[in-house]
């Protein structure tokens, strides 16, 4: 990840609500926790190629029970897994639905991505933007992308980041 310029949590709360509005304020049991790391920075980011490898799917199990994070939560392998798919139901139709969008539209939703990893070298740990994240990256469009990344040794204890360290 290419560092851009440092943010504060609070910039990255807002726009977080801003792109999920009163479900954000659902959220706490992925939030709070962020909240309650003293030592979590938070940075404006830049995805670059030799990271895509490195980047996982939020450690939520409906993801493997939807076939898309099988064998492992990579996006890539979500990624490819949601190519062979038939795109008719369930998370693969809202991906689509949402691929469609950037097709006509690259800011016809928030491309802005919310990663974490316990050091800058990773690995990934995308909690919010998930599908939106497959859409892109079937798109060829993660390259590059500016993403809002929070860093903390504490990510390796974080629930929604487990399969990143398994």
């Amino acid at each position: 990840m290419k560092i851009i310029n440092p943010v504060t949590q609070l910039e990255v709360f807002n726009h977080w609500y801003k792109v999920e509005g009163e479900v954000f304020l659902h959220r706490g049991d992925i939030v709070n926790p962020l909240a309650a790391y003293n030592d979590l920075v938070w940075n404006l980011a830049e995805i670059e190629d030799a990271d895509i490898d490195k980047i996982y799917i939020c450690s939520s199990d409906d993801w493997s029970d939807d076939g898309l994070c099988i064998p492992d939560f990579k996006v890539k392998t979500a990624i490819e897994n949601y190519k062979r798919s038939d795109f008719s139901k369930g998370k693969y139709k809202d991906i689509k639905d949402k691929e469609n969008i950037f097709v006509k539209d690259m800011d016809g939703l928030d491309n802005r991505l919310f990663l974490v990893a316990d050091s800058l070298n990773g690995p990934f740990t995308l909690i919010e933007g998930c599908k939106r994240s497959i859409a892109l990256g079937n798109l060829g469009k993660l390259t590059g992308l500016e993403v809002f990344l929070g860093i903390s040794p504490a990510i390796r204890g974080y629930i929604w980041s487990r399969y990143a360290y398994s």
